[in-house]
């Protein structure tokens, strides 16, 4: 019986580690495509501004494409938006799965992957680069949030300067 009891312990502890692996994995997929869009975004921005600034001065015909560059930081925006809540929800469910698998396989060994993570954390946010480079930049959430913010200001500063 208590071999069929550790089989069955075995069994859970591979489903729950499977698919604690499946929804990390999710969680970068989902943080990839978020960088990989924001940062086409910001080329065919760039690509847009060069075509309005190669004559030297932004006269009413560049309005439909400063329009247009308005739009691209509308929609870097909102694609930033969600897929920052598809990665922070599948984090979330990570999060979730490891608990259980601490609490079910790893407490009563005294050492979790939770106090291993929290003791790393700790470490991390006591040294000078963290407290320094969040002072500087914030969550780095937000980063992914002011590039296309950047690309839409620019956008609707183009348009004006073009009316």
């Amino acid at each position: 019986m208590s071999d069929q009891l550790s089989d069955e312990a075995k069994v859970r502890k591979d489903l729950l580690w499977g698919l604690y692996t499946d929804v990390r994995t999710h969680a970068r997929h989902a943080e990839t495509l978020r960088t990989n869009v924001v940062n086409f975004m910001i080329v065919v921005a760039s690509v847009m501004i060069a075509v309005i600034a190669n004559d030297g001065q932004i006269t009413r015909k560049d309005l439909p494409l400063s329009l247009v560059i308005s739009v691209v930081g509308l929609i870097g925006i909102a694609f930033a938006a969600s897929y920052t809540e598809l990665y922070e929800r599948n984090r979330k469910r990570a999060v979730k799965i490891r608990v259980a698998l601490d609490a079910e396989f790893l407490e009563q060994g005294g050492v979790t992957t939770t106090s291993l993570l929290d003791d790393a954390d700790r470490d991390h946010e006591a040294s000078g680069l963290y407290r320094w480079s969040r002072r500087l930049t914030g969550s780095t959430r937000r980063f992914w949030f002011i590039l296309p913010g950047l690309i839409l200001l620019s956008g609707i500063t183009l348009s004006l300067v073009a009316l």
